[in-house]
């Protein structure tokens, strides 16, 4: 009964301990991947995401076509910040729209045309 008990208090910390380095390291990818975003001398485009979008789906679909993107939130709105070079904006604006999009609730979302925050 004890050695029971000993292996099962082993493998409970074992696996603790596994996820939360896990974890650690998920974050300081992102950690990295934010720095990246915010040096000087990344080109990076900022998407204003309308209300109530997950950020996730869209992030989603930008890291399946190649592009680098962080969650940026300015006030009380969110928005991606994303690396891109000038001339893949066209290709970046045709991967945010075509994103599976909904709203809270489970609605579908049609976005009408995408805009970067320096085109406002």
């Amino acid at each position: 009964m004890i050695p029971a008990a000993a292996i099962l208090i082993v493998l409970v910390l074992v696996i603790t301990f596994a996820v939360a380095a896990g974890l650690r390291g998920w974050v300081f990818g992102e950690a990295r991947t934010e720095a990246q975003l915010h040096a000087p001398a990344t080109h990076t485009v900022s998407y204003a995401l309308p209300t109530g979008v997950d950020p996730a789906v869209v992030r989603g679909a930008l890291t399946s076509a190649g592009f680098t993107s962080a969650v940026d939130a300015a006030g009380t709105h969110q928005s991606l910040l994303i690396e891109c070079a000038a001339a893949d904006r066209d290709r970046l604006r045709s991967v945010i729209a075509s994103a599976p999009e909904t709203i809270s609730g489970g609605s579908e979302l049609t976005l009408h045309r995408v805009l970067f925050e320096d085109e406002r």
